[in-house]
């Protein structure tokens, strides 16, 4: 079952469905079902390659106010998220517990370049996606940050940071 039936199947607590109960354009929850990931998401946003070498992106972290960056193949689709844990992960593996010691960190430890050390399968949204819907992701994911596709190809970036301002707007 989609997560759209399952709402379907909520029911109010006077036992209505909540579709049928009317949207309230006062309540923040209706509100921000009616904008658009699109309205507020960067456009603008620092990417790298695959092919970047570790020590860039370092570097790029140090000059930027940034955390995370998404990651682009040769064809400038999304192919992944290099973040600040990935870094500290990769800077301080050696006094990371053994029983992280894993095959895949030792790959991580020795990663020369964005493709090897970045998180494969970030966490996306679609650009005409709900601001609601946006807020839902980055809670339950326990991320700040997510890149906007538009068929695999990044269109922007939206922040909690960037909801919390649309919010704050919103309730005047």
């Amino acid at each position: 079952m989609s997560g759209k039936d399952e709402e379907k199947l909520e029911k109010a607590e006077d036992g209505k469905s909540i579709e049928d109960i009317p949207r309230d354009r006062t309540r923040l929850s209706d509100i921000c079902t009616d904008l658009k990931v699109s309205q507020i998401m960067s456009k603008e946003t620092t990417v790298v390659k695959d092919t970047e070498p570790v020590e860039n992106i370092i570097e790029l972290m140090t000059r930027t106010p940034y955390h995370s960056f998404p990651v682009l193949n040769s064809d400038d689709e999304l192919v992944g998220v290099i973040d600040q844990d990935n870094i500290l992960e990769l800077l301080f593996f050696e006094r990371s517990h053994r029983t992280h010691h894993t095959h895949l960190m030792a790959i991580k430890a020795l990663s020369e370049e964005a493709a090897t050390l970045m998180v494969h399968h970030p966490v996306t949204i679609s650009h005409d996606a709900s601001l609601c819907e946006a807020a839902d992701l980055m809670i339950k994911h326990h991320i700040n940050r997510m890149c906007v596709v538009d068929d695999n190809k990044l269109v922007g970036v939206i922040s909690k940071s960037d909801l919390i301002k649309k919010i704050y707007e919103l309730r005047g």
